[in-house]
Order: structure tokens, then C-alpha cells, then sequence
């Protein structure tokens, strides 16, 4: 029977593991067969190298089109024309960021020589770090004869007390407008029973027109759903079309965080197209009046060559000038390059098309922003006037404290007779002295009655004879002492003390006695 039992639990255990195993592979064949496999590209931002080089990815679109690219965070390339033994060389590309008013005359010629010689030059108009370091004019852009546009001030802004007068005017008209409303009201009142039918009827149907508008609302935030590079692009914005020679169509850039420059084309004057373009032929007697006007013409040569010529006032975005062999390319802003920016519309093509793929590429980025003091003295001279006298002003409270250290010498310790006296001196201000002579007369009139009870407590003649014979004090200062009233002046007080004290002695005495 125990044989039964074992081999039935046994197989109940089997059982029950086998159910178990088949639950559990079903859940998880289950699991298997609804679970969805997603895949998700997730931005970890830029890496440490992109955060430290704002041209990385510049430079590896170029290495990718078979151009070494090299970024250097000063202009020191300008003055020795080599960097950690990488040598300028002469068919190289230069592209300056923030490089306004940052050429010095040595600089400015010797990088106009490299370029003549063949180098490429792509420079902007932009500096951030202006300041009492930097040049008073731009030595490149005066020479290609470009400036930049002074800042505009919005036409909008107007003065403060325009402002509040304006918004009184509009306060009172709209209390006029309040007064008009209550009116208004009133009539309205009156139709608003009749417009309630209306309103029941045309419930059902506006009903309907929130449920196609709620569907129009869903349908337009799908559609309204904006690209990734739609802010960083600036894609709300149209782009500046330039054209290219070899281009079929313009290539496209996002110009809009820089305001154009002023471009001053040099135009001559053609009086012979003028003529041509006329439609007339000169004649004989044209000739020969010219040649009459001839020699009257070349004393007048120096004062009208200035006005053969005039300039055409431009606003460009970027400009391209052929110097020599090789080129200048001038921008309103060279950060369409940045690794934020590049692959912004034709930012990344019209680099390569820009740069000399014969040469390597240098990314020149001016970093040398004016000193702390200078900025806050710009920005603010008056803070910085107020901060220099509230220092002036606390050092001068803080001088009464320079020289020697003063030694305070400490007195010794003050005996009981100076607190009591000291408290005596206080009773006496405030008048509360007769706390003293009650004090005594109550302990000394106790005394008496205790050693003395036989003595006539009703007349007092006997105690006054008693303590006149005791300590000889006559008998008029005792009676004053013990019962006297009113003792204002200070000796009249001392002297009764005195005599107080000399009667509390003898009884104390005649009591050991």
C-alpha cells in the first residue's frame, strides 16, 4: 500500500509540472507572437568633439570630397602663415569667422599678396567681440568699397509719455464706448426672447459643423506637423537666391539671422553708347565744332573726370571678386557653415563650390573678444562709477581701524564695598533709601526686645537711656536714628546709619557678653 501512495503522489507531481510547463510555454508563445519589435533613433546631441569644433562637420564634408580642412581658434595663420608645422600654401583656402575690422595694414597686405598669388579668401561681415581692440574701419571692405547698414530702429517705438497719453485717449474712449453698450443692452434685451426659438433650431446644425471642424482640426495638426530643421534652418523664411556661374539654377541660402551690406559698384559713363543709343550720327559740322571744343576740353579733363563715374548703391548677401589668381569671397554671414547650419538648403554645395579643392581649407575663428573691463564700461560706466566710490567710501570707513592695536587693560577684580556702595548710590538716585534704615531699626529694636524684654516698650524713655548708656550716643541722635522720618540730605542719612550700626555692634557685644 505505502508503494501505491508513493508511485500516485508521483504522478500527481508529474502532472502538475507538466501542466505548469505548458502554461508557461504558452504565455510566453503568446508573448512571443503579439510583442512588436520598434526601432528608435534617439538624438544623443552633439559629441564632444562637435561641441568643441563649431566646423566639424564642415570639415568632414570636405575630406569626404577629397580636401584637408583644419580649424584654428585665432588668427595667428595670418601673421606667420603656418601652424604646428602646416605650412600656408599657395593654392589653400581661407575662411575667416568673425573676422570684421580684425585686419591690421601687415596683415591686410600680406594676406592681399597671398591672394593675388592664388590663394581663396571667404570673409564676412559679422564680429560679435567688437571692441577698443579691434580696428576703427575694415581695411578689406573699404578697399572692394563695402559698409555696413546702419542699424535700424523699429518705426514703432515711441516716447513714453506718447504712450500713457495715448492709453488715457483710449480709456476714455472706452468709457464712451461702456456708455454706448449699456444701450446697447438694453435693446438687445429685448430681442433675446425672440432670438431664443432661432437659437433651439440652429443648435442641431452647429452641432454638426463642431464635428466636421473638430475633423478639419485633426486633419491640419497632421499637415502642421514641422520638420526637424524647421527653426534651425529658418525654412519660414525665403531664401537668397545667388547665382553661380555653371549653375543652372540659383543656389539657395538662409541669410536671415544678417542684414545685407552696401555694395558701391563702380559705373563709368559711355557717351559714345549714349550717343548710339540715341539713334543720331554725328555730321561734318558736328566734327568740326568738336574739334573746335577740343582744346577748351583739356583744361576741363581734371574737374569733369570726377564726374565720368558714378557708384550704384547695392545690398548684396554675398559677393564674389576675382584678385589676381586667385579670389575674395565677402559674406553678410559665414556661420551658414556651422555644423548647426550646414546642411541648411545649399549651404554644404555652395561651400564646395566656393573653396579651392586643390588646397587645403582653414577655418579661421576669431576669438579675440575685449577684456571684462571694457565691456562693462560700454555697457555699464554708470554701475561701474557708482561700485568704484561705494569702494572708495569703505575703504575710508575702514582707515579709522589702520595703525597700532589698542590694548585695553583690564582692571582688577572689584571688592564687595564697591557693589555695595554702588548699589547704595542706586536706592539713594531712585529714593528708596529708607529700605536701609528699616532694615537696620526692625533687626535692632528685635535684638532689644530679645535681650532686653524688661525694658518699657510703651514710652521708650528707658530703651533711648538704656542705649545712651550702652554706646554713649545721646539720646536726641538715637531717637532720631530709630524713629526719625524724612532724612533727605545725604549726612543727615550717613549719620544715621553710623549710629545705627555702632547700637547693632554693642547689642551683638553685650549679647556674647
Amino acid at each position: 500500500m505505502s508503494d501505491a501512495k508513493e508511485s500516485l503522489t508521483r504522478l500527481q507531481r508529474g502532472l502538475i509540472i507538466g501542466a505548469l510547463a505548458a502554461v508557461l510555454g504558452g504565455l510566453g508563445y503568446w508573448w512571443y507572437t503579439t510583442l512588436e519589435w520598434e526601432e528608435k533613433e534617439i538624438d544623443l546631441g552633439y559629441s564632444k568633439e562637435a561641441r568643441q569644433n563649431d566646423f566639424l562637420a564642415a570639415e568632414i564634408f570636405l575630406r569626404k570630397q577629397g580636401v584637408q580642412a583644419t580649424t584654428v581658434k585665432n588668427l595667428s595663420l595670418l601673421d606667420k602663415h603656418s601652424w604646428r608645422n602646416l605650412k600656408l600654401g599657395a593654392q589653400d583656402t581661407i575662411v575667416i569667422i568673425n573676422g570684421y575690422k580684425t585686419l591690421t595694414q601687415e596683415r591686410y597686405d600680406s594676406l592681399y599678396e597671398w591672394v593675388e598669388a592664388g590663394g581663396t579668401l571667404i570673409t564676412s561681415t559679422q564680429n560679435p567681440f567688437i571692441g577698443t581692440h579691434t580696428s576703427e574701419e575694415d581695411l578689406l571692405l573699404n578697399d572692394f568699397n563695402i559698409e555696413l547698414l546702419p542699424e535700424e530702429t523699429d518705426a514703432d517705438t515711441r516716447d513714453l509719455l506718447e504712450m500713457l497719453a495715448d492709453g488715457f485717449d483710449e480709456e476714455d474712449e472706452s468709457d464712451s464706448e461702456s456708455a454706448d453698450d449699456k444701450n446697447d443692452n438694453k435693446k438687445s434685451d429685448e430681442k433675446a426672447s425672440d432670438a431664443k426659438h432661432d437659437k433651439s433650431a440652429e443648435k442641431t446644425v452647429a452641432d454638426k459643423s463642431d464635428d466636421k471642424n473638430a475633423s478639419d482640426k485633426n486633419t491640419k495638426t497632421k499637415k502642421d506637423e514641422k520638420p526637424e530643421n524647421y527653426y534651425r534652418c529658418s525654412l519660414k523664411e525665403t531664401p537668397t537666391a545667388v547665382e553661380f556661374a555653371d549653375e543652372e539654377k540659383p543656389l539657395n541660402f538662409d541669410f536671415s539671422r544678417r542684414s545685407q551690406f552696401i555694395y558701391y559698384d563702380y559705373v563709368a559713363h559711355d557717351d559714345n553708347k549714349e550717343d548710339t543709343e540715341s539713334g543720331e550720327t554725328p555730321t561734318d559740322q558736328d566734327l568740326t565744332v568738336d574739334d573746335a571744343q577740343e582744346t577748351e576740353s583739356v583744361a576741363e579733363e581734371e574737374t569733369d573726370a570726377e564726374e565720368d563715374y558714378h557708384y550704384d548703391e547695392k545690398r548684396e548677401h554675398l559677393l564674389y571678386f576675382d584678385i589676381g589668381e586667385g579670389s575674395v569671397t565677402i559674406t553678410s554671414d559665414n556661420t551658414i557653415w556651422a555644423n548647426q547650419r550646414i546642411d541648411c538648403h545649399d549651404h554644404a554645395y555652395g561651400l564646395w563650390r566656393l573653396v579651392n579643392p586643390d588646397g587645403r581649407v582653414w577655418f579661421l575663428i576669431n576669438q579675440d573678444a575685449p577684456s571684462l573691463a571694457s565691456i562693462l564700461w560700454r555697457n555699464a560706466s554708470y554701475g561701474v562709477i557708482a561700485g568704484m566710490i561705494a569702494l572708495v567710501l569703505w575703504l575710508w570707513a575702514l582707515s579709522v581701524r589702520f595703525g597700532p592695536v589698542l590694548v585695553i587693560e583690564q582692571s582688577g577684580r572689584r571688592s564687595l564695598a564697591e557693589h555695595i556702595y554702588a548699589s547704595a548710590m542706586l536706592l539713594w538716585r531712585k529714593q528708596q533709601h529708607p529700605q536701609l534704615l528699616n532694615i537696620l531699626r526692625k533687626e535692632i529694636l528685635e535684638r532689644l526686645d530679645e535681650q532686653h524684654p524688661n525694658l518699657d516698650q510703651a514710652s521708650g524713655e528707658q530703651r533711648l537711656e538704656f542705649l545712651h548708656q550702652l554706646t554713649g550716643i545721646s539720646q536726641a541722635d538715637i531717637k532720631q536714628a530709630l524713629f526719625a522720618d524724612g532724612l533727605h540730605h545725604p549726612q543727615e542719612f550717613a549719620a544715621a546709619i553710623a549710629h545705627l550700626q555702632t547700637i547693632r555692634k554693642q547689642l551683638s557685644g553685650s549679647n556674647y557678653d
